[in-house]
């Protein structure tokens, strides 16, 4: 039945190979709207903003975990959405609640901001699987032969992240210039750009899944498919954990940043430095992909976040940066293409958009448990003692997880 369901879904490709022009107008409409989603204004200023009105470390941890709850309870439902009726349609309904979202934020008042969270976690959950399963759809059009698929959508994924980079450090400069010009401004210019995000969109194909409409027997095709690849799972709790982590640390540290004695545009500017950071190492992760082995290169990022934690807890202000915008922000970077690349390869293409929101689902589980608490600790401790905390926590799951391997090779070379 797997079988049969994935030929559907595979049966939207263009007979023939697509001309150059056409696929320079594909490329150039998802860059597009890629540009336009991730310049994030106000990703640098939206903690201090709700900080200046007031609300405390805790409850802006409690906010973002209302976005997340929202996420978390819409990820699975938008994934069987984007399979079933569209991946693109999914994106339109992304932009328009972003756009939405961010009106709301605008204004400081405390059900305006309730709400702002509520319709910002719907639109990452409409974003959730759609996205990316939209892009792994977009590679298998460009490409002459399937068995290049998998090394050209790594090359796709780096490509979108590096434009993310680019839109995220120019916006979240401008983001707190335009802040301290006006506090609302920031919200208002990415509503608009939200908007504007539509206009690409409709230069892209559709995608789905399946031509079925049975929804709960997609989720549980997408389920089993899942169950039987223990690497699938592996790469999906690690996916999840990692990512929340990474986004908490992202958001909290501005708080620190701001303690330090830093102005809002001062703020701006250090999160720009580490996507500029961010951007070299992203470039670097298809030729990685394509040279190391991948257990190697797992362990190898994961030693880099656990040495930027440790670095970033020091008392030295200049090591304390180093550890943030080059180790931690570097293999952050870094970690983003790797393993959507290696979760689009092992997920079923009838349920691509499904099996990747249990991802995102995943990540937004971290985040409600880990945003509360990240606030919850800081006012217990200092964001130092929070970071060693961290720092050796994954240093114990990495040498767990290595032990665990080496018992596995070791009972399969005695059998």
């Amino acid at each position: 039945m797997e079988k049969r369901i994935e030929c559907q879904g595979e049966e939207a490709l263009p007979a023939r190979p697509l001309s150059r022009g056409a696929r320079l107008r594909l490329l150039l409409a998802y860059d597009g709207y890629n540009l336009a989603t991730n310049a994030s204004l106000s990703s640098a200023v939206w903690m201090i903003y709700l900080a200046r009105h007031g609300y405390s470390p805790l409850v802006i941890g409690l906010l973002e975990m209302t976005l997340h709850v929202t996420k978390l309870c819409a990820e699975i439902p938008t994934g069987i959405y984007a399979d079933l009726l569209g991946r693109r349609r999914s994106l339109f309904i992304y932009c328009s609640l972003s756009a939405a979202a961010m009106l709301f934020l605008s204004l400081p008042l405390w059900p305006s901001i309730v709400l702002s969270f509520v319709l910002w976690g719907l639109a990452f959950a409409f974003r959730g699987g759609a996205e990316e399963a939209l892009l792994w759809g977009l590679a298998r059009r460009l490409v002459a032969h399937e068995g290049q698929q998998q090394g050209y959508y790594s090359r796709l994924i780096s490509r979108m992240y590096l434009l993310a980079l680019v839109a995220e450090a120019a916006s979240t400069s401008v983001g707190g210039l335009l802040g301290q010009v006006q506090e609302a401004l920031p919200f208002l210019v990415q509503a608009a750009l939200a908007v504007l995000a539509l206009l690409p969109l409709l230069a892209l194909p559709e995608e789905r899944g399946t031509s079925e409409r049975q929804p709960l027997r997609h989720l549980l095709q997408g389920l089993r498919a899942v169950r039987g690849d223990r690497v699938l799972v592996g790469l999906l709790l690690l996916a999840g954990l990692v990512e929340g982590c990474g986004l908490t640390i992202y958001y909290y540290h501005q708080l620190y940043l701001s303690s330090l004695g830093l102005t809002l545009a001062q703020v701006g500017l250090v999160i720009a430095a580490s996507q500029v950071i961010s951007f070299g190492c992203t470039a670097l992760a298809p030729a990685l992909l394509a040279r190391m082995r991948r257990s190697h290169l797992l362990t190898g990022l994961l030693l880099a976040l656990a040495g930027g934690l440790l670095l970033m807890s020091v008392p030295l202000v200049p090591l304390s940066l180093a550890g943030f915008l080059v180790l931690f922000q570097g293999a952050y970077a870094l970690w983003q293409p790797v393993v959507s690349t290696w979760l689009n390869e092992r997920s079923p293409e009838a349920q691509r958009a499904t099996v990747l929101s249990l991802q995102t689902g995943l990540f937004s589980a971290a985040m409600v448990t880990l945003f509360p608490l990240f606030g919850l600790g800081l006012g217990e401790m200092s964001y130092r003692s929070l970071y060693r905390a961290l720092a050796l926590l994954a240093g114990c799951g990495l040498l767990m997880a290595s032990l665990r391997f080496l018992w596995s090779r070791w009972r399969g070379s005695q059998r």
